[in-house]
């Protein structure tokens, strides 16, 4: 049986058991793990430099930053490194990204990209701006995807709440523009007073001034941050919520909005890095730094239940048919079947 690793630098000084569970929680690791195992190869997944085995034929890692560790543990070219996940070349209204880190992390970066056997970008939009601007060994665009049959809508009916979601960490939280959307929210308030708003996700050092800013504002009657909530309670949130609000600064892909289209919810994001290649056209799409065009979306949709089933339907349409679960796997397949003869 072919041999893997799975690789992704995780919490550093926690046990291994709190980053396993972390890997459990975060959407795109779990996805690509089942990849693997369900393609028949013997899986084993490390986290940090001490955990990662030289006796495997390949290694599969998440990021760039930190593939150093496994082509340096791989003696750069024994065993082939496949490398995946978003590369944040240059983000628009933000600066958490390559050409604003240190030198020597650039230098890690380009590396990693220039020894990888195949590079795997998520987006189109990463794809050709990475490549444009850098020398790639191999590069590859295989999107995320959705399990559409676990995603799915709902039963009953959309109630009264906005659903946002997000890890609160400050550079995360104000990529996604939560302090746009708390001062968004009395405009909302004001021709729907009955809405509320739930940010979900791990209460990070934001969270303290996301709260003040709500009581500022006057809306923290009407603001619920219940912290990280595992995938059960995710689907649940967003079979049930009105409308799923996402207008970020930057997305290098946008996997929570894909899942929300599955989920059938419609949509409010932004223009911004990769969304317009996962939402397509059924969702609305605004400037994220605009309280004033965030409000006047999401009032569209609350203003026509007509309009909100329909962006929904087509919202679950698109998932299932662009992002099946099966486009990835079967791309990551020949990746790799290529990757194995070539070594």
């Amino acid at each position: 049986m072919v041999r893997v690793c799975f690789f992704a630098r995780l919490l550093p000084g926690t046990s291994r058991a709190f980053r396993l569970e972390a890997l459990e929680r975060a959407e795109f690791y779990k996805q690509d793990i089942e990849i693997l195992g369900d393609l028949g190869f013997d899986v084993t997944v490390a986290t940090c430099w001490d955990e990662i085995p030289r006796q495997v034929d390949f290694y599969f890692v998440w990021w760039w930053n930190w593939a150093f560790l496994p082509l340096a543990k791989a003696g750069f070219g024994r065993q082939p490194c496949i490398i995946t996940g978003v590369f944040d070349y240059q983000m628009e209204k933000a600066n958490q990204d390559y050409v604003h880190r240190p030198a020597w992390q650039r230098w890690l970066m380009r590396v990693a990209l220039e020894n990888a056997a195949a590079n795997v970008f998520l987006s189109d939009y990463e794809f050709r701006q990475v490549t444009a601007a850098l020398k790639v060994h191999n590069p590859f665009y295989v999107p995320l995807v959705v399990d559409a049959g676990t995603f799915r809508p709902g039963t009953g009916p959309r109630e009264e709440f906005i659903l946002s979601i997000a890890r609160m960490h400050t550079a995360n939280a104000r990529r996604k523009s939560f302090p746009e959307i708390i001062r968004a929210m009395p405009l909302v308030r004001a021709r729907h007073p009955q809405m509320r708003f739930v940010f979900a996700g791990y209460r990070g050092g934001d969270t303290e001034y996301l709260e003040s800013l709500a009581q500022r504002i006057g809306v923290s009657d009407c603001v619920e941050f219940p912290g990280a909530v595992s995938r059960e309670k995710k689907i649940e949130l967003m079979q049930r919520c009105r409308v799923f609000l996402s207008p970020s600064r930057h997305e290098g892909f946008g996997l929570a909005i894909l899942e929300a289209m599955s989920c059938g919810a419609p949509v409010v994001s932004s223009p911004a890095g990769a969304v317009p290649e996962v939402l397509g056209d059924t969702g609305l799409q605004v400037d994220g730094t605009s309280p004033q065009e965030i409000a006047d979306a999401v009032n569209i949709y609350l203003d026509s239940a007509q309009f909100r089933e329909e962006m929904g339907s087509r919202a679950r349409q698109r998932a299932e048919t662009v992002f099946p679960y099966a486009r990835r796997k079967e791309s990551l397949e020949q990746i790799i079947k290529r990757t194995l003869e070539n070594a």
